[in-house]
């Protein structure tokens, strides 16, 4: 392992595979912006072999939010970087770069005027910086090498697949759950509960790869069609078998040891029952409850009175005990019956229902799983996880070092951001790209920090972050925290740096890091403020709402200073006064994010809950607003009473009656719902509620509420997500039912509860969520909050440091190593809430911490509270933080007793601020568009047959991709007979150009004829099942007729990997769309004598889709079907007739713009590409013309290369 150095960014290796841990705070962001810097001018020590250009620098991050901040920082680092070299070289003064210490340094060695020119390049060409999110690159590099990864272009991400998880769970319990005996399904219901259930405990890991450890391997490699027999109903026959054994047995054994109970022993003999113990009436009781469990069949768990006092085992244990009374007697002889080890042999013979359900639930995640990959083989949908999948396997694949080379020529270097946060699959992604790169002519840095890996129920792996560290060539860290207070960097040095391994694992360090001088400090009524407030609670136990109440009450005391300008932010230069947004509390989750909102709240503080990730449909709003649109549906008495009952039109029981017994009341609200129902119907559901809204006053009477801006965002919200959704219901009553199962939670869309407020508000986020930011003040109001037994879950799963790989401890045999890794990641989460505060933290702790594992205990104690869960004493909290103030002096303050008084309640203030639309002043370029080849040629139509019908016209592209001329489609009627040139006779149109191209996209070439998806092919035409073998022998004819003579081909032989199907594109216009060019191009260079193109100049893109790209012996090839009706007979379909239809149709345009489409993506992704070797031609298939005779109904051509050349020019 490389030794570990402070950074310099001047001086780091470029070309090398480097480490950079950054501590929170030590500005990585700004060291990523240094590093991009050098790239792009090729400057500083140790720089790269080359000017690099933003496309690239490949930057890689884990969420969007990152990804746009990054780029947002590297944007203005170059802005910034070209202002102060521009004013550098205007005046030689280095005073130009303000104190820039980097830029200072860079510029020795520059050409100041190429770096401003080259700065001023990559600014404009930010737009297209390679700076993407992990599951962004995963999907650009499998779409643009699709050849090599062997992924559909039209890839469908998915950004939640529950529906289908929820689709296979239920499958997978109906196939082998419900054909299952009473006490099987007894056991499985009463286990697992249900799909939900099962659902909710696997899908936290089922993208994992995860290994099992369990003794029995043998139940692990049995189907669940052999598992679930010889397993599961193995166990339920032994258990009846012993239950069996018991009845027939229970009046011997209560003989047995009643006789035992009888007996005289010698007085200096210890008996061999323990009396106190065993007594006659207990047996009684004792046999009756094993009596009615063995008669019980619902009850398949062990008896515990049968364990405890019927197995030999059991008994012996149960010998009369000796004491200091009875010292000099002789010991018990064991009691013993070969009952009684009948018993326990049958007992121990069975395995545990514990572990009998573990197992059961690894088989439905190993059924969830293979469901879940046969699904996306055969479709297009692939979730996140996928992504990383599908790359690392093409990675690792047989073109997988081709692959790594085409990536590694795209960017020759990589920076990987929040590192700590990879897993094994992601390392492996990256590792096949630049570690494994025999030729290192490129450079990778990783950047993260350890101490701050807290995604573990995420994927995240800490180990695989090890691993790589060790395996980097240099290791560097940033030693200087610039976010936060020296004193507070100080006190997070005090805390962590000590010798008892403070984040548990030996190779995860922690260093002390230096601050800045410069900072403020926080002021209150006058007084410097320590950087560190804890307040004890009288309680030595863990009360969390009296926490939330000490830290509601503390904020509004700043509050109230703020207000009287008593609380402030101030050094000898500045004076800023605490606002409500300058303040943060942090949280595990809602329900303690729910307890401080609350608290605030009472006291008139208005607060806001920035990770809540709830859905929209679980609040009040979408429950009361399902009531209104009841009312609205059906105007009637009940379902009004019911709307106007609720909270959003603000009336009280009183009302309502009145309402009732009111004759003119009630009208005025019947005829008020009647209008709704009529906006509803003439103009949609969206206007309807603007309607209430205003005219039920409904938006001033929630925002007068404490939770009013809540509120009505929720109504806002639902409101949108209500009309999206009519477009695609048929009825309003069909969209209210749609709206009441998403309120139910019936195959609910995703809908995150929206942000109700930017305001100046109160901060609440929890500790995950706050990772990389930073706040003024911060509180932790519940960071004594004991640790949870991670040993309690249904899958514990641990890393082998032996196996070097995540395990599933099925057995719960390494619960020491699931223990170390809860506890290091609360560590890490302790850190990470630790190094959120620029001026001062504030605590609440109980007077004692509990006996159970705690972060901040551990810390406090430096680590001598150990590594176990439960504690055998607990520490008093005042002693502990005494020993901490001991080293930080006046910057700590203790508050034994907190004599904070609730103030009165502050008002809440729903003012707005007066706001002002933006104006736009730009220019918008009128003529830039993106158009289709259908645009172009119906144009040219229009303006060279002006005088003849359009509509017989064929057009290259029309709706339906030209897949047939006709706008509607004629069904026949008549029956086809066995003669093959009947399928002629196929119905026309659209419609069956569409249904064609779908089967030809969905099914393998090699089993076009599949009798399901013929099937799916005849329903789709409308056709009956006399049909099926015509389309049969058809479809089989179509896939075994050879393309060509020439490459000896048919689409049958196709393999999977080598096509690329619906291959979309856009494809740029350089400047204008020079249509004389154009012609002049086909003209010189065209073998076929096509009419001139007439049309108008156009700038922007032409976009199109390729039906079929292949590849065949190194060539690449493009095909387009064709379903046009030609003719009744086959000679309709021979090569002159085919020519023919490509030139009345202007086919040959289209597949001239295929071409240079398909040309340009080939030199982006094919290495030394050459259209004269690799581009194999055209084909144009005529479908109904081809029977399976060498190229029948197929057209064939290759451009020249001097047209596609001189084209290229053109476009």
């Amino acid at each position: 392992m490389a030794e570990t150095i402070p950074l310099n960014p001047i001086t780091l290796p470029l070309n090398q595979i480097s480490l950079i841990e950054a501590s929170a705070g030590t500005g990585k962001t700004y060291t990523i912006g240094s590093l991009y810097l050098r790239l792009l001018l090729k400057a500083g020590e140790n720089n790269f072999s080359r000017s690099l250009n933003v496309e690239e620098i490949l930057v890689v991050t884990f969420t969007d939010m990152a990804t746009e901040e990054l780029k947002k920082k590297i944007r203005e680092r170059i802005t910034d970087a070209i202002d102060k070299l521009t004013a550098f070289a205007e005046t030689q003064d280095k005073s130009a770069f303000k104190n820039d210490e980097f830029l200072t340094a860079l510029c020795h060695d520059l050409n100041i005027f190429e770096a401003i020119h080259r700065l001023k390049l990559a600014e404009q060409n930010m737009d297209l910086a390679a700076i993407y999110t992990i599951h962004g690159f995963c999907r650009r590099m499998l779409m643009q090498y699709a050849f090599h990864s062997g992924i559909h272009f039209n890839l469908e991400l998915i950004k939640d697949q529950s529906d289908l998880l929820v689709r296979f769970a239920n499958e997978f319990w109906r196939e082998h759950f419900y054909p299952l005996d009473f006490e099987s399904a007894n056991f499985i219901a009463t286990e697992l509960v249900s799909p939900t259930n099962v659902l909710s405990l696997l899908k936290a890991d089922l993208g994992k790869d995860l290994q099992v450890e369990i003794e029995n391997k043998q139940a692990l490699s049995v189907p669940i069609q052999i598992f679930l027999p010889q397993y599961l109903g193995g166990y339920q026959k032994a258990l009846n078998e012993l239950k069996a054994f018991w009845l027939e047995s229970a009046d011997e054994i209560s003989a047995i040891i009643t006789n035992e109970l009888e007996k005289d022993y010698p007085k200096d003999q210890l008996k061999s029952l323990n009396r106190k113990k065993y007594q006659v009436k207990r047996l009684g009781d004792w046999i009756n409850k094993i009596n009615q469990w063995s008669n019980n069949p619902r009850d398949y768990q062990i008896n515990t009175t049968l364990k405890d006092y019927f197995l030999q085992s059991s008994i012996e244990k149960n010998c009369e005990e000796s004491t200091d009374k009875n010292k000099d007697k002789k010991p018990a002889t064991p009691f013993y019956s070969p009952i009684f080890a009948e018993l326990e042999k049958r007992v121990n013979a069975l395995m545990t229902p514990d572990l009998l359900s573990k197992l059961t639930l690894y088989h439905y995640r190993q059924g969830l799983q293979q469901k879940l990959l046969d699904y996306k083989l055969n479709h297009q949908e692939k979730s996140f996880d996928d992504l990383l999948r599908l790359l690392c396997e093409a990675l690792q694949g047989a073109q997988g070092d081709e692959l790594a080379e085409m990536i590694r020529f795209q960017y020759p270097f990589a920076m990987i951001d929040e590192f700590q946060d990879t897993d094994s699959q992601q390392y492996a992604i990256f590792s096949k790209i630049y570690r494994d790169n025999p030729e290192k002519n490129t450079g990778f840095i990783m950047i993260g920090d350890p101490k701050q890996a807290i995604y573990r129920f995420r994927g995240a792996d800490i180990f695989t972050y090890l691993k790589a560290s060790d395996e980097a060539q240099y290791r560097f860290e940033l030693t200087k925290n610039y976010r936060s207070e020296k004193h507070l960097v100080d006190g997070v040095n005090a805390l962590f740096d000590f010798p008892q391994s403070p984040f548990i694992y030996q190779n995860i360090n922690f260093t002390a890091v230096d601050s800045r001088d410069d900072h403020l400090r926080f002021y209150l009524n006058g007084k410097a403020e320590p950087a560190y407030r804890f307040y004890l609670t009288e309680s030595d136990k863990v009360n969390k709402t009296e926490m939330a109440k000490i830290c509601a009450i503390s904020i509004q005391h700043w509050l109230k200073s703020a207000v009287e300008n008593q609380a402030v932010f101030q050094n000898e230069d500045t004076c800023k006064t605490l606002q409500a947004a300058n303040i943060a509390v942090l949280v595990r989750d809602k329900n303690e994010a729910a307890l401080v909102k609350n608290e605030l709240q009472k006291l008139g503080i208005a607060s806001v809950y920035l990770s809540d990730q709830n859905s929209v449909f679980d609040s009040n709003v979408a429950k009361e607003l399902a009531w209104v649109l009841k009312a609205c549906l059906n105007v009637a008495e009940r379902p009004i009473l019911n709307a106007i009952a609720t909270a959003l039109f603000g009336l009280n029981a009183a009302d309502i009656h009145q309402i009732q017994q009111n004759e003119a009341d009630w009208q005025r609200w019947a005829d008020s719902f009647a209008q709704y129902q009529q906006t509803w119907q003439r103009q949609g559901i969206l206007a309807m509620l603007h309607q209430i809204l205003l005219e039920q006053g409904i938006s001033a009477r929630l925002l007068s509420q404490a939770t009013g801006e809540r509120d009505l965002t929720d109504f806002l919200h639902l409101s949108e997500i209500l009309q999206q959704a009519a477009t695609l219901h048929e009825s309003e009553a069909a969209l209210l039912s749609w709206f009441e199962k998403q309120i139910q939670g019936e195959g609910r869309q995703e809908a995150q509860i929206r942000l109700e407020s930017e305001r100046q508000l109160v901060k609440i986020v929890t500790i995950h969520k706050s990772k990389g930011l930073e706040y003024d003040l911060v509180w932790l109001p519940f960071l004594a909050v004991p640790s949870k037994d991670p040993s309690k879950k249904d899958i514990n799963i641990y890393y082998s440091k032996e196996r070097d790989e995540t395990l599933w401890d099925i057995e719960n045999r390494n619960l020491n190593a699931l223990y170390e890794e809860t506890f290091a990641e609360e560590l890490r989460l302790l850190y990470v809430a630790l190094t959120r505060a620029k001026y001062q933290m504030a605590f609440a702790l109980p007077s004692q911490f509990d006996k159970k594992w705690n972060a901040l205990h551990y810390v406090l104690s430096q680590g001598e509270i150990g590594k176990e869960i439960n504690l055998s004493d607990s520490k008093n909290t005042e002693t502990l933080l005494q020993t901490f103030k001991e080293k930080m002096q006046d910057n700590v303050e203790i508050c034994t007793k907190p004599n904070l008084e609730a103030l009165t309640a502050l008002s809440i203030n729903t003012k707005n601020d007066d706001l002002k639309a933006a104006e736009f002043t730009g220019n918008i370029e009128q003529d830039w568009r993106i158009t289709s080849f259908t645009s172009i040629e119906q144009a040219h139509r229009r303006q060279h047959y002006f005088t003849e019908s359009v509509g017989k016209k064929h057009a290259v592209f029309d709706d339906a991709k030209d897949y047939d001329s006709q706008n509607s489609i004629e069904i026949s009627t008549a029956l086809l007979n066995e003669n093959e040139s009947n399928i002629l006779d196929l119905p026309r149109g659209k419609q069956v150009g569409t249904a064609l191209h779908r089967h030809f996209e969905n099914c393998y070439f090699s089993d076009l004829a599949n009798t399901e998806e013929i099937d799916k092919l005849r329903q789709s035409l409308q056709l009956d099942e006399t049909f099926t073998e015509p389309l049969q022998n058809w479809l089989q004819q179509i896939s075994h007729t050879p393309l060509s003579n020439e490459i000896g081909i048919a689409l049958a032989d196709l393999a999977n990997k080598d096509c690329i199907k619906e291959m979309p594109f856009y494809l740029a216009i350089r400047e204008y769309f020079d249509v004389e060019a154009f012609n002049r191009a086909l003209k010189a260079h065209h073998h076929l004598p096509s009419e001139p193109l007439q049309f108008e100049q156009i700038q922007g893109m032409v976009r199109g889709s390729i039906d079929l790209v292949f590849r065949h012996n190194g060539k690449y090839y493009l095909v387009d079907y064709k379903s046009n009706f030609l003719g009744s007979i086959l000679a309709d379909y021979n090569q002159e007739a085919l020519k023919k239809e490509m030139l009345h149709s202007h086919y040959d345009w289209q597949y001239l713009i295929y071409t240079l489409a398909l040309h340009r993506y080939l030199q982006s992704v094919v290495p030394k590409y050459d259209y004269a070797r690799d581009f194999g031609g055209v084909f144009y298939l005529f479908l109904r013309g081809m029977n399976g005779e060498p190229q029948s109904g197929v057209f064939y051509d290759r451009p020249s290369v001097e047209l596609i050349t001189e084209l290229d020019g053109v476009f």
